[in-house]
This record gives C-alpha cells, structure tokens and sequence, in this order.
C-alpha cells in the first residue's frame, strides 16, 4: 500500500512538477502548452540536468534557463533559434538511433516563433 502512494507521487512528481520546471517555472514568461510539449518531448532528455551530455546541458539546461538574468536568457534563445535555422537539433547521430526525435516542421516554427517572441520581451 505504502509502495503505490509513493509509486503514485513519483509519477504525479514526473508528470506535473518537472515540466513545470522544463516550461520555465518561476520564471518571468509562460511556455505556451504546444512549445512545452514539444521540450519535454524532444529536448528535455539531453538538455536537462539530468542529461547524460555535460555538452548539451552546457549548451543549454531548460532547468536553468527561467533562473537566469534576462541578458543570458536572451543569449540562450538566440541560441535557440540558430539550432532551429540551421536544423542541427537534434544531431544527425542522434537521430539515427532515435528518429522520433526529430523535429517536424510545424514543431520547429512553433519553437521559433516562441523564441522570436521571448528574445524581444526578455530583450526590453
């Protein structure tokens, strides 16, 4: 019994507490559901703190994003958006060992536009 209450709280914890963090929790600015979806579904593996790349988290760590100052917040966002120009998120490695992780087109507009709208308010 004490198992399935914990059990139950680790997947409460899973499925409302940390995408609360990825989309920014604490934060000056909201994720909207379709770009948060998108995070946790295709980024959120290797560019959270519990990624296994130390490259990828210290290229970009969503749980650290919200906590920074806004000039960083802006700098990491346009980095955002040269990965999502260029299409080089995910790596091409990457991707040959899991293809669902591909951004589809609409995904990648929704990202940018995010980005764009989140450079200019962070920028002010």
């Amino acid at each position: 019994m004490q198992k399935t209450i914990l059990l139950g709280l680790l997947l409460l914890a899973a499925f409302v507490i940390i995408p609360g963090c990825a989309a920014g929790g604490g934060s000056k600015y909201n994720t909207p559901e379709n770009v948060n979806s998108i995070i946790q579904n295709k980024c959120y593996g290797c560019h959270s703190a519990e990624g296994k790349s130390q490259k990828a988290k210290d290229k970009l760590n969503w749980d650290e994003l919200a906590k920074l100052p806004a000039e960083q917040q802006v700098e990491k966002i346009k980095g955002i958006q040269k990965v999502l120009e260029k299409g080089s998120m995910p790596p091409e490695k990457f991707l040959e060992k899991m293809p669902e992780k591909k951004l589809t087109e609409k995904e990648a507009a929704d990202m940018s536009t995010w980005a764009s709208k989140m450079v200019k308010k962070l920028g002010k």
